[in-house]
């Protein structure tokens, strides 16, 4: 079991934290926790959430009563940072400057001043010497094809906390501006017979492949002498890596078919996103229903019904325009449709609750300009959404626009796969059909064909054993995997699985009839869930 503790002021904090830490552990395995509990009967393991100062004492005897684990996020108590051996110092005066990127041009990138570096020690948690901006930008001031999300210098709980400088030896990452160091942005301590592992924001790496740093801490780090708690994996069992991708039809469905046959060519499904407003045109309706023909390699999510920003500004226009488009993308294909990607990619929390209302099963969106709560480490449950309700962020437009002018033009893209590689994410990317007002930046149908059977070809070349699936059937694997429960008593632990796993069934599995199912790792090893078996 795993205690979030957050006091009053960092209870929205708290909030996302506990959510991040659900998607990887499952809902089961965390609890929110009280002060007072600390000095009774607290977990093993704590996550501690921009805890204020005063709180340190009693951290301080939780930590040394037995070998355990910490996680702090976001404010370091004074005198428990004094335990560590950390130091407060004096803030960059122009780190809320230095943290926003200037927009990106048209085949290039742009990113902020100010960024995180990670050094050696970071390979302790299965980490590499990163190098991630604050912000960056692949298209305009709305995209970074990299994935992660924005760390702000606004003192919000997505800003960058304090300046601390920790002992060398514990540093994971610091800060620099303009290639100057500035202070300690992540940190691992051992301190007795316990482990402490620090990140300088409130609610972590959260939106971020760093994240994975925290599952591995929690799962296996000296798992032979402290705690570990089992972490799902995000990958279907026996995969090293898992793909999904998609066309967004804002305006034109059928132009769509050139690029689905090389899919086809390929071996690799196809997903269609679509904006209903393009079933007016009955010569759009045909690609529809022959990309259903077979289930196992194409999927049709809705893309909204009039494809408005932010889903329409509230609850009801959400409400309202999934239901809208779901009964009419049924109509002309007479195939359900369960998932939704949203406009723009903009997410706001009433959307999702509209569209979960609605009947849908889950949602695609997230960019690092706006709704910062929607860009997740992990696909799964959002905070305060039901369970059976999952998001996944996928951030990766595959452009003409994004495909930079000087060297390899898909390097940021292969870059963005190499971190979901490095970090067992789910890996998402999208790209639009071609209409007659907008081609996104490609010359013409050529060009980006070869782009996308390019890219194809760098993921199956680093991948020793890749899963392509369609965005319905990756989406229904997240479902699966929010509601498998992990239960234990800190010494054993077992995994059930839902009762049902017919919907997870892909053709790009070994078999085509062989269900896709869960990893869990947990000290140090990695293991397909056989469920309800004990785990060793």
């Amino acid at each position: 079991m795993i205690g979030i503790l957050s006091s009053n002021a960092s209870a929205e904090a708290g909030h996302h934290v506990r959510a991040a830490v659900q998607r990887s552990v499952s809902a089961t395995q965390v609890q929110a926790i009280s002060r007072s509990l600390l000095r009774g009967m607290a977990p093993d393991i704590v996550v501690a959430v921009d805890a204020p100062d005063g709180w340190s004492a009693d951290l301080i005897a939780w930590l040394c009563a037995r070998p355990r684990k910490l996680v702090v996020f976001g404010n370091m108590p004074i005198a428990l940072a004094d335990y560590l051996r950390y130091q407060r110092g004096n803030p960059a005066a122009d780190l809320a400057a230095a943290s926003r990127s200037a927009p990106a041009p048209s085949g290039e990138a742009r990113e902020s001043t100010a960024v995180v570096l990670y050094g050696a020690l970071a390979q302790t948690l299965g980490g590499q010497q990163w190098h991630r901006p604050f912000e960056r930008f692949d298209f305009a001031d709305e995209w970074n094809n990299l994935g992660f999300g924005a760390i702000r210098g606004d003192g919000s709980m997505w800003a960058v906390g304090q300046a601390v400088q920790v002992p060398a030896e514990d540093e994971l990452a610091a800060i620099y501006l303009s290639g100057d160091r500035q202070f300690s942005y992540a940190a691992l301590t051992d301190a007795g017979t316990s482990s402490v592992l620090w990140f300088n924001r409130p609610v972590g790496p959260c939106d971020s492949f760093e994240w994975r740093l925290v599952e591995n801490f929690l799962s296996g780090y000296r798992g032979d002498k402290l705690p570990c708690q089992p972490v799902l994996s995000e990958l279907p069992w026996g995969y090293d890596a898992a793909i999904t991708s998609r066309l967004d039809c804002d305006e034109d469905v059928e132009s769509a078919r050139p690029l689905w046959q090389a899919y086809r060519r390929l071996g690799v499904p196809f997903t269609l996103a679509v904006h209903t407003q393009n079933l007016n045109r009955p010569n759009q309706h045909a690609i529809l229903r022959e990309l259903l023909d077979d289930r196992t390699q194409g999927a049709v999510l809705s893309h909204t019904a009039t494809h408005a920003p932010n889903w329409g500004g509230t609850y009801d226009n959400a409400l309202a325009e999934g239901m809208q488009s779901a009964a009419l993308l049924e109509a002309a294909t007479s195939v359900p449709v369960r998932y939704a990607v949203s406009p723009f990619h903009q997410s706001p929390p009433y959307a999702m609750r509209g569209l979960a209302d609605a009947g849908f099963e889950g949602c695609v969106g997230g960019i690092i300009r706006n709704d910062p709560e929607f860009l997740t480490a992990r696909g799964g449950a959002l905070a305060g959404m039901p369970a059976g309700f999952v998001a996944h962020s996928q951030q990766c437009m595959l452009h003409g626009d994004c495909m930079l002018k000087d060297g390899d033009p898909l390097a940021i893209f292969k870059q963005a796969f190499d971190y979901a590689y490095a970090t067992n994410t789910l890996f998402g990317y999208l790209d639009h059909p071609f209409s007659e007002r907008y081609t996104y930046g490609w010359g013409d149908e050529a060009q980006r064909i070869d782009a996308h059977e390019s890219f194809i070809a760098y993921i199956r070349s680093k991948a020793r054993k890749p899963l392509f699936f369609h965005e319905e059937a990756a989406l229904d694997f997240l479902k699966f995997r929010s509601l498998a429960q992990v239960v234990g008593d800190g010494r054993e632990f077992r995994v059930l699985t839902p009762a049902s796993s017919e919907t997870l069934t892909s053709a790009a599995s070994a078999a085509a009839s062989m269900p896709l199912t869960l990893g869990v790792e947990f000290r140090g090893a990695h293991v397909q869930v056989q469920a309800g078996k004990s785990l060793q």
